[in-house]
């Protein structure tokens, strides 16, 4: 079985070659080396053949470690085998059109051409990930985490409706929504997507509440939410929780 280098070695034992793509690439092959980096877990070596690059430039070796899991969990899809059927240029900007191993349908990539190379994305993106650097993939990761944990809070919500509708306008707690289907199992121990979650429901069964909070604020999300009868409610409060008195959540 070959052995997987973990990212921070790899990251120390990239020679300088490999840490800057060499001019003169063709689109097709850059997007190749972009997927073959990420699918071997080399994700400094993969990112650097995209616009993504300026985001783990300058990465210390924990910041990669904290990140290694979210980045081993976004590609472990892309499969063994990928064949080009061809590029398309236009200017600065070209497509790759790929075959994906159990994707019937060939699928395209974009590219952007920037100081001489080219990339995988858009240029549009390029512009937010130089803009935010270092910081790129920790802010999309707790953009990403606000939504699930928004999800999950409505989720819950719809789960007590079915609940009262059945059971006489009663509320279940956790565990029993759980049981019975209506929220994930993944949820059972209060943590996912980055946040905890707690339900509450009162002595008569009447009424509830859930809130949820960043397990980590700053780093697994920002927003603080409550949900009830009445909708999912958030704001950023610092990590502590939220109430029935912050302002509805609007989702981006």
């Amino acid at each position: 079985m070959q052995k997987i280098i973990p990212v921070v070695l790899a990251v120390a034992m990239l020679a300088p070659a490999t840490l800057s793509q060499k001019k003169g690439v063709s689109p097709t092959d850059t997007v190749i080396r972009f997927y073959q980096g990420l699918k071997q877990k080399h994700y400094i070596e993969g990112f650097r053949y995209s616009i993504y690059r300026g985001a783990v430039e300058g990465l210390s070796e924990a910041e990669l470690k904290e990140l290694e899991p979210d980045f081993a969990r976004a590609f472990s899809t892309i499969p063994e085998k990928i064949e080009a059927r061809g590029e398309q240029i236009t200017g600065d900007s070209a497509v790759v059109f790929l075959k994906f191993e159990g994707i019937e349908q060939p699928q395209q990539v974009g590219l952007v051409l920037v100081d001489g190379e080219w990339l995988v994305g858009e240029k549009d993106d390029l512009a937010i990930v130089r803009s935010q650097g270092r910081q790129f993939f920790f802010i999309t990761r707790m953009a990403v985490n606000e939504s699930e944990a928004y999800e999950m809070a409505s989720r819950i919500i719809g789960a007590e409706l079915i609940y009262s509708q059945k059971f006489e306008g009663r509320h279940a707690p956790l565990e029993e929504l759980i049981r019975l289907g209506g929220v994930p199992k993944d949820i059972e121990d209060r943590e996912a997507s980055g946040y905890r979650f707690a339900l509450t429901v009162s002595q008569d069964q009447k009424s509830y509440f859930v809130t949820a909070v960043p397990t980590v604020y700053g780093k697994t999300g920002r927003v603080s939410f409550y949900a009830d009868v009445n909708g999912v409610r958030g704001e950023d409060l610092k990590g502590q929780p939220a109430t029935a008195k912050s302002p509805v959540f609007r989702p981006r």
